[in-house]
């Protein structure tokens, strides 16, 4: 259980309110029929001490009703201050949690009661309030009859890559895939036949453009002025 003041100051004028922020959990075992009571210390200008905030609030008394373990409920109780409050008090509020078979808890929060001269209290928005640490939960014991968390967790080891060395097993980079020389080249044994025929169409196609050339009868020189000729 924690108790502290809502103000970041700790500080209440006469005529003001006091509104302490009360934190209570369980950590040993969930806990059933949970009451919280608040109480100040009487001293003179003080008003009624209510909850503000609690699932089922009777003034001074706070039915939380049932709390799971390892789980924080936040409360909100506050106090009224008359003006004819004494500045320079104390006001000091005691916070009691209690369940059946549980442990009575309790702790206590104080506020100062300033003059009215005193600068104003800052209130910090409800998003700054924060809950206090939580007492670490026990593990059950690796050794006794309950199970290790190492258990819970995958075991992750090197793995050396083929026809490598221990040094570059363990340096983290990733194995390289290699192929075949054949595979890389046009001949390979899976398009053979498409290959050696595309082959045979091209060299009849050279052998026919040979033949055409060769084939091809030659043209007569045009001879003019031949001698003999008058």
């Amino acid at each position: 259980m924690a108790v502290q003041p809502l103000t970041s100051a700790a500080r209440v004028r006469p005529g003001g309110i006091a509104t302490y922020v009360v934190w209570v959990w369980t950590t040993r075992a969930s806990a059933s029929h949970v009451t919280v009571k608040a109480k100040v210390a009487r001293i003179k200008g003080l008003g009624k001490t209510r909850f503000t905030i609690c699932p089922n609030p009777d003034r001074a008394t706070c039915t939380l009703g049932n709390l799971p373990r390892g789980q924080a409920d936040e409360l909100r109780v506050r106090v009224k201050v008359r003006k004819a409050a004494e500045p320079g008090r104390h006001l000091k509020l005691t916070a009691k949690a209690q369940a059946p078979g549980a442990v009575s808890v309790s702790a206590t929060g104080k506020f100062k009661i300033v003059s009215a001269a005193s600068p104003a209290p800052t209130t910090p928005s409800p998003s700054t309030v924060s809950a206090p640490p939580l007492p670490p939960i026990p593990l059950p014991d690796p050794s006794g009859s309950g199970t290790s968390p190492a258990g819970l967790f995958p075991t992750v080891s090197p793995q050396p890559s083929p026809g490598g060395s221990a040094g570059t097993a363990s340096s983290g980079h990733k194995a390289i895939r290699t192929a075949r020389v054949s595979d890389t080249l046009p001949l390979n044994t899976r398009l053979i036949g498409g290959q050696l025929a595309g082959l045979v169409v091209l060299a009849a196609a050279i052998t026919l453009a040979i033949a055409r050339l060769s084939l091809r009868p030659q043209r007569p020189l045009d001879v003019k002025n031949s001698p003999g000729d008058d």
